[in-house]
């Protein structure tokens, strides 16, 4: 009856331990994080990586713990860069973002292509003053290609870009 026990008991045990472990999540450091947007599905971040490469990534909040995803950047021009991160069975909703050092972009639009559904970035200077990075998402940009328009302060276009 003992020698039952103490079986039953260590496999209980090692069952409860193999389920309820996580695997180590990356963790960003705070000094990295150039903008991070609270949704009601989680964080999106946006991030340098120890190789100075920007990253894209959702940080949802699942039960007890969080899921990392991630999407790495595509340079626009030598001083813009395009990063997205596409809907997912986790991320309801596609984020385009553009980070840049050109002084002379005000304001970033993000529409669909051959529709008239279009969305203002959500825009925020970094602690250096000399980058800003615009965010959208939403679920209208999932499906299709976009359009993004960078406006200057007296909105003259001065960046358009067409992704299929």
């Amino acid at each position: 009856m003992i020698l039952f026990l103490v079986i039953t008991t260590s496999i209980t045990i090692f069952i409860f331990t193999l389920t309820n472990s996580h695997v180590p999540i990356p963790v960003f450091n705070a000094n990295d994080i150039l903008f991070e947007h609270h949704t009601i599905h989680g964080n999106i971040i946006v991030s340098t990586n120890p190789y100075d490469e920007l990253i894209l990534a959702f940080a949802g909040h699942n039960i007890g713990s969080m899921e990392y995803l991630g999407s790495v950047a595509t340079v626009i021009d030598s001083d813009m860069i395009h990063l997205v991160l596409p809907a997912t069975d986790t991320i309801p909703f596609t984020t385009h973002t553009i980070v840049s050092t050109n002084p002379d972009l005000h304001e970033i639009i993000v529409m669909r292509t051959n529709t008239s559904i279009a969305h203002q970035a959500h825009a925020k200077k970094t602690a250096c003053d000399e980058t800003a990075v615009f965010m959208v998402s939403s679920t209208d940009l999932t499906d299709g290609g976009v359009l993004i328009i960078g406006l200057a302060a007296n909105n003259e276009i001065i960046l358009e870009i067409e992704i299929p």
